[in-house]
């Protein structure tokens, strides 16, 4: 037997036919004839209940097939339902376990998602998973975290993995920070600002790009370094190759803040820390007929031009 679990928000969008037509779709991920069988996040399956009862009573067990903040060792397939933000929160639940991804998308943009919601029936023909093409993100990790005075750091240990990036804030109450960033042990260069973005291939088109940042295609192995409102107009966004190690040292002892995706960690200065490449990487599906460039062409309107429409 196959386990395929789901997670995410989207029933408050979904009406209930759609979202059966999608369960049984998926029931059919590795052909008609091998049997699937289905969990659910608890946040979703208790949506399913207050919201599609009739729906929750014939695929919910009580207590048998939900699961909490740790994915089930089973699990063959993750089904990600939402937006881009429902997709980087599965992270903390897959892990360096090696279960790929499927994102549908219920959000508005899903740049990283596989298939639109209003599109399963026609993407999702019986055994898409043996079709589907897998594709393997790269991650940062943070760690080694070293208060350079004489209070403490708090470390995200749990968590420390990102799939867009990790980024160096200035607090509320700070006007601008001083970081220093060196490069296997070079240092590279103070950014003075309101912060300093370090993303990976993934989060190219997401922070980063709205900071000036440059595109980069998914399978790149690279780490991407982005100013954020530099108030030294010289310095520019910088790529370095992805087996290399940064270390973020702040100047002085300003409160700050680290953005692992959308977590949050309370840092005061002065401390430092490393950003690396992670040991493992993070698996999503996606149709072969799905490419990159045109997924930044549609949900980017990359280069959109109505004098030189693609016909």
């Amino acid at each position: 037997m196959k386990i395929v679990a789901f997670y995410g928000k989207a029933t408050r969008l979904a009406r209930q036919e759609q979202f059966e037509e999608l369960l049984g779709m998926v029931s059919a991920a590795w052909g008609e004839s091998v049997k699937v069988g289905f969990v659910f996040a608890r946040d979703l399956a208790e949506r399913l209940r207050k919201e599609f009862p009739d729906l929750a009573g014939r695929y919910l067990r009580e207590g048998e097939n939900v699961f909490g903040d740790i994915l089930p060792s089973e699990t063959d397939l993750l089904v990600c339902l939402g937006g881009d933000g429902t997709m980087l929160d599965t992270l903390p639940l897959v892990q360096d376990s090696g279960v790929p991804v499927l994102g549908i998308n219920f959000g508005r943009l899903g740049f990283l998602n596989a298939v639109n919601a209003d599109r399963v029936q026609s993407m999702l023909q019986p055994g898409f998973i043996e079709r589907f093409r897998r594709e393997r993100r790269l991650l940062l990790e943070v760690g080694d975290f070293e208060s350079l005075g004489r209070g403490t750091v708090p470390v995200p240990v749990r968590q420390p993995y990102a799939l867009n990036e990790a980024a160096v804030v200035k607090s509320e109450n700070e006007s601008l920070i001083l970081l220093d960033v060196l490069v296997d042990g070079q240092f590279m260069n103070t950014y003075y600002g309101d912060g300093v973005l370090f993303s990976t291939p993934t989060g190219s088109t997401a922070y980063s790009l709205s900071c000036g940042g440059p595109i980069l295609t998914p399978s790149a192995d690279n780490i991407l370094i982005t100013p954020m409102a530099s108030h030294t107009l010289t310095v520019r966004p910088l790529i370095i190759e992805g087996y290399q190690e940064i270390t973020v040292k702040t100047k002085g002892t300003e409160h700050c803040r680290l953005l692992l995706d959308s977590k949050v960690y309370e840092l005061a200065g002065p401390f430092s820390f490393k950003i690396r490449k992670a040991g493992f990487k993070f698996i999503t599906v996606y149709p072969p007929e799905r490419n990159f460039f045109d997924a930044i062409r549609e949900k980017l309107m990359w280069g959109l031009d109505i004098r030189h429409r693609h016909e």
